[in-house]
């Protein structure tokens, strides 16, 4: 098929295309993070992966148009591309008229048009390819930027939540212990009580959501973050804790790592992120943009403190 002059018109203008969308702003607005307070990173980060989740499903669906439009591409070539496919075509088309020279003819014409309109079909068809494949390219770039933008927006979150949380605890009495206390020491005079039925449920509940998708703020029901899968655990008791980490380390009691049980929680990063113990030396959690609910060595990263709900 004769398409290769009307292909290079059209790479030329893709590449001009492509240089302007590459230049186009995402539409989250941008904030300073170093001067940001922790309601406006959160809001940020919650545009972010909104916007993220927007443009991975329209590249989702330029995606399956490019795959049509190169099949219909593909088809015509392999029926009328070359001279053996168009010999090959015409000799079917004569041998199914036997000797009747006014059908041969009349085979022949339609065999034209046909292989007419299928190249103006495939024409077309590869136009649009070329399109979509900027449009592809665009749509990678500005998720790539967006997952740059939000794992900076994460960084600032936790370094925001470890700055507060110092400042909680410089302001906290000794009997509630530190975030920044040395791991497995009870800052307590006693180990609070352990209501085993809730600790039972809260941990059998995070088994369920195994797999879903880490969602910044969400609570559910198929996406989480972690304070939000802290939260979901323990509603199922009637027990209620704030969607924040810092929030539910001041609302939970302080126990050592020795005194650990199913359904107990250890906290990470600064008081900025927590996990569910389940025993055996594992949690379960939410980790981050990009990963799935699951379970993890309770010492994939560095313990600020284990918490009784």
């Amino acid at each position: 098929m004769r398409r290769t002059t009307a292909l290079v018109g059209a790479a030329a203008v893709a590449v001009g295309a492509a240089t302007v969308f590459a230049a186009s702003p995402t539409e989250a607005d941008e904030i300073v993070l170093e001067q940001a307070s922790s309601a406006e990173i959160e809001d940020h980060l919650a545009e972010l992966e909104s916007e993220r989740g927007d443009t991975a499903d329209r590249l989702a669906t330029l995606e399956r148009r490019l795959v049509s439009a190169q099949t219909v591409v593909e088809e015509a070539t392999a029926d009328y591309g070359t001279a053996d496919a168009q010999l090959d075509r015409v000799t079917l088309v004569v041998k199914a008229a036997e000797d009747d020279l006014g059908a041969k003819m009349t085979s022949l014409i339609g065999f034209a048009r046909e292989q007419s309109e299928s190249f103006e079909e495939a024409q077309a068809a590869a136009q649009e390819a070329e399109t979509l494949q900027i449009e592809i390219g665009v749509a990678q770039k500005t998720v790539a930027g967006l997952d740059e933008r939000i794992e900076r927006a994460e960084d600032a979150a936790a370094a925001a939540a470890e700055a507060a949380a110092e400042a909680a605890a410089a302001a906290s009495s000794g009997s509630e212990g530190a975030p920044g206390a040395s791991p497995g020491a009870s800052s307590g005079s006693s180990t609070p009580s352990y209501s085993s039925d809730a600790a039972t449920a809260a941990v059998e509940f995070a088994r369920e959501q195994l797999g879903d998708p880490y969602v910044f703020g969400a609570a559910g029901p198929d996406a989480w973050d972690c304070s939000g899968l802290i939260q979901g655990a323990y509603a199922v008791s009637g027990v209620t804790v704030t969607h924040s980490t810092n929030a539910i380390w001041s609302e939970t009691a302080a126990i050592g790592r020795e005194d650990l049980r199913p359904g107990d929680l250890v906290f990470y990063h600064g008081v900025g992120h927590v996990a569910i113990y389940i025993g055996g030396g594992q949690v379960i959690h939410a980790p981050h943009t990009g990963d799935v609910v699951k379970i993890s060595d309770i010492d994939m990263a560095g313990v600020d403190g284990y918490r009784r709900v």
